[in-house]
């Protein structure tokens, strides 16, 4: 139940598809995104608190009490950034698609379509990109994210985010594999971004080696599966690492 509940979003709509991308006025006229854009840069010093919030609203103008728009704190503060990461995010992967079919046009040359598996890879590695300027930071996050009141709003964001990258990867599974597809790579892209908070090599190139690793994992597993049963396995042991790794217990 849980699971379904993480995952089954194959009938929702995702608005994000049709929505186009906000631009630098609309933050201007809405408080909460000027507040967000002002507050991030004192992120990688002061972390996801407070005092980056009130930071943030002096650099705006606003009186210290403005951090008030963001209503539950520092929990709002996580919510506000992980939506604007995810809006940042499609946008990216409808970029690489455009200039990929405007390059095809000018050689002429038919499109060279990418594996699901290739664009799972590149659309996991662009989400991971926007989490660079706070990985050290992201710890304290995920503690936020890991509190009672906040694990709704966690998993909503983690399903969000992987039913992003496999819809435009191209994933259309019509039956269960659909659920073990979203299992598998949530916990692959949790337990990337755990690695990145703590990888302190050049521009995190060994997170993005982990990254392969465990795709290649994954794919090693999806070419090995014989039966429903080690379907079954496979999704409730990737659902219960990626809580662990979250550090949400049931």
């Amino acid at each position: 139940m849980l699971l379904r509940t993480l995952i089954s979003r194959r009938f929702a709509t995702t608005t994000l598809r049709c929505m186009s991308t906000a631009t630098t006025s609309s933050a201007k006229t809405d408080p909460a995104k000027a507040l967000l854009e002002a507050t991030l840069p004192f992120v990688p010093q002061h972390g996801w608190t407070m005092e980056s919030m009130v930071r943030g609203a002096r650099e705006l103008g606003y009186p210290s009490v403005a951090h008030g728009v963001f209503q539950h704190g520092e929990a709002s503060l996580v919510d506000a950034f992980l939506t604007k990461c995810r809006t940042d995010h499609v946008t990216m992967i409808r970029q690489s698609m455009i200039v990929a079919e405007a390059q095809a046009e000018q050689t002429g040359q038919p499109l060279q379509k990418k594996s699901m598996g290739e664009n799972v890879r590149e659309y996991t590695a662009m989400r991971l990109e926007l989490l660079k300027p706070y990985a050290h930071r992201w710890p304290d996050a995920l503690a936020i994210m890991a509190h009672p009141a906040n694990v709704p709003m966690s998993l909503n964001h983690l399903a969000e985010l992987v039913d992003d990258i496999l819809y435009y990867a191209g994933d259309r599974s019509p039956d269960f594999n659909w659920y073990v597809n979203r299992a598998g790579l949530a916990t692959v892209y949790t337990s990337t971004e755990l690695f990145m908070t703590q990888d302190r090599s050049a521009d995190y190139t060994e997170t993005f080696r982990f990254l392969d690793r465990r795709l290649e994992q994954v794919a090693q597993l999806e070419a090995g599966k014989k039966e429903l049963g080690t379907m079954l396995n496979f999704g409730a042991k990737s659902f219960a690492g990626l809580l662990g790794i979250r550090g949400i217990q049931f």
